[in-house]
């Protein structure tokens, strides 16, 4: 009794080993059938490998639509641009990195081919209102398509990987997730146009077409609090800091909108200029044309501006080093690439601070006293 179930442990044992090398053999060639290459575009992907600038060069219109935006980026024999932002420059990593990422968009597993399944992936045509796809095409100079996905949602696996699928093809796809599709066009430029530290920043005059003025300034390098110079005896700053809400305005600057210069009348706005330690000067035109703001920006390097350290003073834990005046010289040409053709949009919080009035900024002094 003992003998004969051992051998039905031995015989079931091996059936258990052939159908699993059954179901092996048989998944693998459905995902061979299935899935055909590693790549979804293997034409491009091979040409990335060997050399991807030679794919990048070959590219000459990136368009994007989804149920709410409709744009391409253009690319002429010095940059990319975005013809619809009056031709503002797209940082050359970004365009390449959507690229290459499409050419060796890499397949994980295919899934479902049900179009009522799509919006779970968020794959619905790009037109549709709710749970709809990124389209992304490539063309090149021939105005031919070279490529075509739609983008869906991030996985749950997590943010490494998403869902895709081919236009006008049921079937979707897990890939990896090697680049990033803005969905709005000023999501495509830089973070911020530009960036100066407040640290850097000794004063600033606020200059309305009325004459008013705003000054505000920092008696050293070393000086944390940027103090309201035009002040008369009766008043104060509205609070300790509000100086240095101005003084640090041009941290970090993000755009809302781009305009030809040419289309913006800067005939009654209100003058900003900045000036830094280091020697550069920043001259900001803010104009309200039909309740919107519009900034022009100027810079220009200034020897006799510069206000060197002491070269015996205290040491300040923290403190930056001053740029050399050289590298503001240089800095002072990169700036004005970015600003010589263009006006912007701001965030609102930046323009109110660029049109700050004294009353803005100050309260009466006998506010300030207690009973």
């Amino acid at each position: 009794m003992r003998q004969s179930n051992a051998y039905l442990i031995i015989f079931m044992s091996i059936m258990i080993l052939a159908i699993t090398i059954m179901v092996s053999f048989y998944r693998d060639a459905e995902n061979r059938r299935v899935i055909g290459e590693r790549f979804l575009f293997p034409n491009l992907s091979i040409a990335t490998d060997k050399n991807s600038l030679k794919l990048l060069n070959n590219i000459a219109e990136i368009k994007v639509v989804n149920n709410s935006e409709n744009f391409i980026i253009k690319r002429n024999q010095d940059n990319w641009f975005l013809p619809d932002l009056a031709n503002f420059p797209v940082p050359l990593d970004k365009i390449k990195r959507v690229i290459v990422g499409i050419a060796q968009l890499e397949s994980i597993e295919p899934k479902t081919k049900n179009p009522n399944l799509h919006g779970l992936l968020g794959l619905n045509n790009e037109s549709s209102k709710v749970d709809s796809a990124s389209k992304v095409t490539l063309i090149n100079d021939s105005n031919e398509e070279i490529a075509s996905i739609l983008v869906g949602n991030d996985s749950k696996l997590g943010i490494e990987t998403r869902y895709v699928r081919k236009p006008n093809n049921d079937q979707t796809w897990l890939v990896w997730r090697n680049f990033d599709v803005p969905s709005d066009q000023i999501d495509w430029l830089d973070d911020t146009l530009f960036s100066i530290h407040r640290g850097r920043v000794a004063d600033i005059k606020i200059i309305h077409p009325d004459k008013h003025e705003v000054f505000i300034q920092r008696s050293n390098y070393a000086e944390q609090y940027f103090k309201i110079q035009n002040l008369d005896d009766d008043t104060l700053p509205i609070n300790p800091y509000v100086g240095n809400q101005i003084g640090s305005a041009l941290d970090n600057v993000p755009l809302v909108n781009i305009s030809l210069k040419s289309d913006i009348i800067f005939n009654d706005a209100i003058t900003i200029i900045y000036t830094t330690f280091d020697g550069l000067k920043l001259t900001i035109k803010n104009q309200n044309i039909n309740g919107i703001n519009w900034v022009s920006f100027e810079a220009i390097s200034d020897i006799s501006l510069r206000r060197e350290l002491p070269k015996d003073g205290p040491i300040n834990v923290g403190l930056p080093e001053m740029d050399s005046f050289a590298k503001v010289q240089e800095e002072v040409i990169k700036l004005n690439a970015k600003f010589s053709h263009w006006a912007f949009t701001l965030k609102n919080d930046k323009h109110n601070k660029f049109k700050s009035r004294i009353e803005d900024l100050t309260k009466k002094r006998d506010l300030d006293k207690t009973e």
